[in-house]
């Protein structure tokens, strides 16, 4: 007679996860970690929206400040950073050469000055696709001046 000690094959139930299992969660993972991901990057690229229109209206008041001193609109914004026939030598730019991201969106595209009759100007940013045109994140953000 075999008693349990001397059986050929125990049969002991072994505990674990199946493959379906496993399969199953690590779906589940990943649906939640997309959505997530989607999320966070719509957060982070609504910031850069919002970043481009401070920068914009911080732009708009260095061009004021220029006009209220110079008597007229800078031809370019680069003439916020650089001394020019206007200015004159020795003058003391509003935006420091070591800070000429503040004339870029914050997608690293330049801000676009265009301006009319030395009266009236516009600065626009072209969102993130950096073209003319566009929706979300894309979309067009302009300041106009004075």
């Amino acid at each position: 007679m075999l008693n349990k000690k001397n059986s050929p094959l125990p049969h002991t139930r072994q505990s674990g996860f199946t493959l379906v299992e496993i399969m199953v969660v690590l779906v589940i993972i990943g649906l939640l970690g997309a959505f997530l991901f989607g999320k966070i990057f719509d957060a982070g690229e609504s910031a850069k929206a919002k970043m481009a229109d401070l920068k914009l209206n911080d732009v708009r008041q260095k061009i004021n400040q220029y006009k209220l001193m110079y008597n007229q609109l800078p031809n370019s914004l680069e003439d916020l950073s650089n001394c020019n026939e206007v200015t004159g030598p020795g003058c003391i730019p509003l935006i420091k050469k070591t800070d000429k991201d503040s004339l870029m969106d914050p997608w690293s595209n330049p801000f676009v000055y265009m301006k009319e009759n030395n009266s009236s100007y516009k600065i626009s940013s072209l969102g993130a696709d950096g073209q003319v045109g566009g929706d979300g994140v894309n979309y067009d953000r302009s300041v106009t001046g004075p």
